[in-house]
């Protein structure tokens, strides 16, 4: 029976090789002298299984970490190992997939060091000192004849090589973007997705595990072209001995060649080992029945059942052995194609030591069960989970009446597979159990978002609310955010307040929110008027809040209606009513909008003065007073002045008043439309007068004064004195007659005096008749 050697910083202790636990191993690699060194990583170390079955501890103190560079391997930290390589000189690459770097042991030193990546996740540009760039989660590396090491960069999707000379890093193929194009073309142009495995042949060409395009791609040494060799990219087993670009794989890892150039396989979901033939390219299973289980050992390797194959490595007397990683054992086949356990406990029949627990329980709640059915024993049990790819060490509980608890209260949401082991004590062997499945189901968190109420315009503030159902180890691991699609600038409405959960505890819960709203109602509108002339009127319309009312506004005299006008963007109208001469109450109103309440202005009052119409004045511009003898002519001048404008008729000119007999004229006869000043001159021509005596003179009258009695008396003797009275009368009559003749200024009339009346009418533009007068006067001698 083989015996295993475990070397402790200060102590060893030797028991047998099939009872130790080997924790998810992951990556292997043999020496020329046959030592298989193994990637344990759940427990953070590197062990070494020499020929006779011997185990050391070659890396690592068993503590998760990153620390130790410059010092025995032994004393140094890792995290989650998973791959490793080996120079002909033993010099041992490990990657240190959950630090982001890749250490190297030092074979004559014995001292460990990081020969690339930071210990930060990223990526950094090629050319970089390796030392200095940053990885993110590599989990294969591979060594080329020239010691170039090559690197999957597994979350970076890509592959890169550190060249063993200047120590700088280049990428070789992968774009960074994760996914899947390019075969035939350029590696550096190609898209792949999470690589995990590689390989180099005799010619430095690249295998690379293209993992989740269920593909193995190579990279021609000289031409650096990709192309497929193995997977259709659909996750399934479909049959052997057919091609290999015709068969479909199921997320493959690890792989390797054999001194032929035959290809092994780690497909780890379809829990086979494959092989590709150099020569057929046809495809066939090595190992494994496809049932996800343990068994088989001592049989023929294609009967046995494994459980997710990560890793595979070829003996120097190429004998393939593999990591049956959920079954916690490291497998090999022999040359009659049987298989065997060589290294770890493996699974121990569950009713040694069998876990117990709901199949789902609510997040934050539940634990799960470990019994060891056996007399009682001491010592304690360790939980650890193996989901995935990076387990983890979850919590070592003493043995209590052979069982012990391990609340399951800070587990994630989703599935977890639980294992435990014993180490044993004095009287009782090391035990492991079975998987344990279970799902863990989100709590339920309700947020209550606080609701607010604001004016269109107003700007949308700090949405805050209260939320309960958080368990206290989530305290400061979620964050709850409240939303609304509302704007300062949305329409009046109610907007839903969403609630939203971030954070690294936030998948561990699902999320109600309780109704709220951001109510949004019409804002307040206010309305300028003012006069800037006495027919232009502007009204502005504006809010306290932020926004401009838009729509029309209407000018009101009293409460008639006058005029409406289309505010602009800015707010703005500009009316200019007909408004009567007279006083007015003017408001401006405005209807309202979607967004905005209506609104009216402050009443302005303003009197309209009566419109100024066109006219003209006439005065007399010389003497006003003339004087001229009878039949003579008088002239006076005037003129016409405009006021409030030009005119838009001609004047017509008339004059009254004039003496019988005279005749007037104008010079011009009218004046023309327009605005500026008319001169004109009215001449009057007068009547020639003669200076008459008078037919009785004053003394025949007298005369007649005396005969009249006389005759009235003496009627009967009238005929006697007839003679003697007409000739009494044509003497004063002849002597008159003489007179009449004689113009002397004794015999003259008095002057005469005329006042004249000029007017001027012409016609308004409103129809109206407009009409002036002057007056002069003329003295008629």
């Amino acid at each position: 029976m083989a015996l295993v050697v475990l070397l402790l910083p200060s102590q060893a202790q030797t028991t047998q090789a099939t009872t130790v636990p080997i924790l998810l191993p992951s990556g292997l690699v043999y020496d020329a002298q046959g030592n298989l060194y193994l990637a344990e990583t759940a427990a953070h170390l590197i062990l070494r299984v020499s020929p006779s079955g011997a185990l050391t501890i070659v890396a690592g103190t068993g503590t998760q970490g990153y620390a130790g560079d410059g010092t025995l391997p032994t004393q140094a930290l890792l995290d989650s190992p998973t791959a490793l390589a080996i120079t002909p000189t033993g010099d041992l690459y490990l990657a240190d997939t959950h630090n982001h770097a890749i250490r190297r042991i030092d074979a004559a030193t014995q001292i460990i060091t990081t020969v690339a990546g930071t210990g930060t996740p990223g990526r950094s540009p090629d050319g970089t000192l390796a030392t200095k760039a940053q990885l993110d989660t590599p989990t294969a590396i591979a060594l080329d004849s020239s010691q170039n090491l090559y690197i999957a960069d597994t979350r970076n999707h890509i592959i890169r090589r550190v060249d063993a000379t200047t120590h700088l890093i280049t990428t070789l193929a992968g774009t960074g973007t994760q996914g899947f194009s390019g075969d035939a073309g350029p590696a550096l142009a190609a898209q792949i997705d999470t690589p995990t495995g590689l390989a180099l042949d005799a010619s430095n060409n690249l295998y690379l595990a293209d993992t989740h395009n269920h593909r193995i791609r190579r990279i021609d040494a000289v031409t650096h072209i990709i192309t497929t060799i193995a997977g259709n990219g659909t996750p399934a087993f479909t049959s052997d001995n057919i091609a290999a670009t015709s068969a479909t794989l199921y997320l493959p890892r690890g792989i390797t060649l054999d001194p032929s150039g035959n290809l092994l396989i780690a497909d780890s979901a379809n829990h086979r080992i494959r092989r590709i033939d150099a020569v057929t390219g046809l495809i066939t299973t090595l190992a494994g029945d496809g049932t996800q289980t343990y068994a088989g050992d001592s049989t023929p390797a294609t009967t046995a059942s494994l459980d997710t194959p990560r890793a595979i490595a070829l003996s120097p007397a190429t004998l393939p052995t593999l990591t049956d990683t959920a079954n916690q054992r490291i497998r090999q086949i022999d040359t009659a194609a049987v298989i065997h356990t060589i290294a770890g406990l493996g699974l121990t029949q569950s009713s040694t030591l069998l876990l117990t627990a709901p199949s789902t329980m609510a997040y934050g709640t539940g634990s799960v069960l470990a019994t060891l059915a056996a007399s009682p024993a001491t010592g304690p049990i360790t939980f650890f989970e193996t989901s995935g790819s990076l387990p983890q060490t979850l919590s070592t509980v003493p043995l209590s009446a052979n069982s012990a608890t391990m609340s399951t209260a800070a587990f994630n949401t989703g599935t977890h597979h639980i294992d435990a082991t014993y180490s044993g004590d004095t009287t009782h062997a090391a035990a492991q159990s079975t998987t344990l499945a279970l799902t863990i189901a989100p709590a339920q968190l309700i947020a209550t978002p606080i609701p607010i109420n604001l004016l269109y315009g107003q700007p949308i503030p700090t949405l805050t609310g209260t939320y309960t159902g958080v368990l206290p180890q989530d305290a400061n691991k979620v964050t709850i955010t409240y939303s609304t699609q509302a704007t300062p600038i949305s329409n009046p409405s109610a907007y839903p307040i969403t609630a939203t959960l971030t954070g690294s505890g936030a998948g561990n819960y699902t999320l109600a929110t309780a109704p709220a709203a951001v109510t949004i109602t019409k804002a307040p509108a206010t309305l300028t008027l003012t006069s800037p002339t006495a027919t232009s009127f502007a009204i502005h319309a504006a809010t306290t809040t932020t926004g401009t009312p838009t729509g029309t506004v209407s000018l009101l005299d009293g409460q008639t209606p006058i005029a409406t006008a289309t505010l602009t963007p800015t707010g703005d109208a500009t009316l200019t009513p007909s408004l009567t001469a007279g006083g007015h109450t003017l408001t401006a109103t405005y209807p309202g909008n979607p967004d905005f309440l209506p609104a009216t202005s402050t009443p302005t009052v303003i009197t309209i003065a009566p419109t100024a119409v066109a006219d003209f004045t006439l005065a007399a511009t010389g003497q006003t007073t003339l004087t001229v003898p009878s039949g003579t002519a008088a002239a006076f001048s005037f003129a016409t002045t405009p006021v409030n404008g030009t005119l838009s008729s001609p004047i017509q000119l008339s004059a009254s008043g004039l003496p019988t007999g005279a005749t007037a004229s104008f010079n011009p006869a009218y004046l023309p439309p327009g605005g500026s000043i008319n001169a004109f001159i009215l001449t009057i021509q007068t009547p020639k007068l003669a200076h008459l005596t008078p037919l009785f003179p004053p003394r025949t009258v007298v005369l007649l004064a005396i005969a009249m009695p006389l005759l009235l008396l003496r009627r009967r003797r009238i005929h006697t004195l007839i003679p003697a009275i007409l000739a009494t009368l044509l003497l004063a009559t002849t002597t008159a007659c003489g007179d009449r003749t004689n113009l002397s200024a004794a015999t003259s009339v008095p002057t005469r005096t005329y006042t004249i009346t000029v007017t001027g009418t012409a016609t308004a533009v409103t129809g109206a008749t407009l009409q002036h007068t002057a007056t002069v006067t003329l003295n008629l001698q």
